[in-house]
């Protein structure tokens, strides 16, 4: 499941309507949220954290600052409603679609109230994703009530565990991206850098190899020799990363091909000196996982990851 990230800093160019910066970035999401569900369903045998994805972008009202060209350039049939669905994911199946309205999940009903426009946030959907989280947590289908163009449907779904992590654009004109165990974060400004989704997924599967390998929780037990411990966390996600792509059927060389371009353009890479690899060394990384790949035999179709699997 996705957040929409348009918050506070949402400010569309002078020459382009807020209505089109607001659906821009909900293509972002939607692009974002699609190849993390790919990358997260396709390795989820060697997951040993996983959660229920529905496969959806939601949004509410509250989250634009200015709601009445939210509600031009998007269909609200609740304050909470979807915004994009993953194709071929859970909702996709189930025949959910782009504009339906959140009015309850099980028991759970949901009672909205549309106060005056005030100082945009998303405080409403958080916690709305985090109860349907609660719901998908317990074993067993999940019964989603939605305001549909028709009438109020039902909707029963009971979807795969997949590998853990939620994905969300974080709305800054910085090249950033980062995994804090749970979330991948990626920027806007990465995303309109990023060539084509074989490097999305270059760059997602780095920071979902962090939380599939459990790093941030490592590092922050680590009191000293830190800098050392998050080179060596880094490696191993870019090690993770190749076999991550391959599994969900992405073109592993985009990874080298990212990592040069990225780094010729910023110099060390993914930020600080001593705690990354220079790209050079980053893309003879990935290059060797890649020719291991090569002599490694599919186990149910699958690559095993030597970093999940040889332990």
């Amino acid at each position: 499941m996705s957040l929409a990230a348009i918050l506070l800093l949402v400010a569309a160019p002078a020459n382009v309507p807020k209505s089109a910066a607001y659906t821009a970035l909900i293509e972002q999401d939607l692009r974002l949220a699609t190849v993390g569900y790919r990358l997260a369903s396709s390795n989820a045998p060697f997951c040993n954290r996983k959660s229920r994805n529905i496969g959806w972008v939601l949004h509410d009202e509250q989250q634009y600052p200015d709601r009445k060209i939210a509600a031009s350039a998007f269909q609200f049939r609740q304050p909470v409603s979807v915004a994009a669905i993953v194709a071929g994911g859970p909702a996709d199946k189930a025949g959910i679609q782009k504009g339906d309205g959140l009015t309850g999940v099980n028991e759970h009903i949901f009672v909205w109230n549309r106060p005056a426009q005030a100082k945009a946030n998303s405080k409403r959907l958080e916690s709305v994703i985090e109860q349907i989280d609660r719901e998908l947590a317990e074993a067993g289908p999940v019964s989603l009530e939605l305001d549909t163009l028709r009438d109020v449907r039902r909707f029963k779904l009971d979807p795969p565990a997949i590998c853990a992590s939620r994905f969300w654009v974080d709305v800054r004109d910085k090249k950033d991206a980062g995994a804090d165990g749970d979330k991948v974060r990626i920027t806007s400004g990465m995303m309109n850098y990023i060539a084509d989704d074989a490097e999305l997924a270059a760059v997602v599967a780095h920071e979902l190899a962090h939380n599939i390998l459990g790093h941030r929780n490592k590092l922050n037990a680590i009191k000293r020799g830190k800098t050392k411990a998050t080179l060596a966390t880094e490696i191993e996600a870019d090690r993770l990363s190749v076999w991550l792509m391959a599994n969900a059927g992405y073109d592993t060389t985009a990874a080298i091909r990212f990592a040069d371009r990225y780094g010729k353009d910023q110099g060390l890479g993914f930020i600080s000196a001593g705690t990354h690899l220079r790209w050079k060394n980053r893309a003879k990384v990935m290059r060797a996982e890649i020719d291991q790949m090569a002599q490694t035999v599919r186990v149910a179709g699958k690559l095993p990851p030597p970093l999940l699997t040889n332990k």
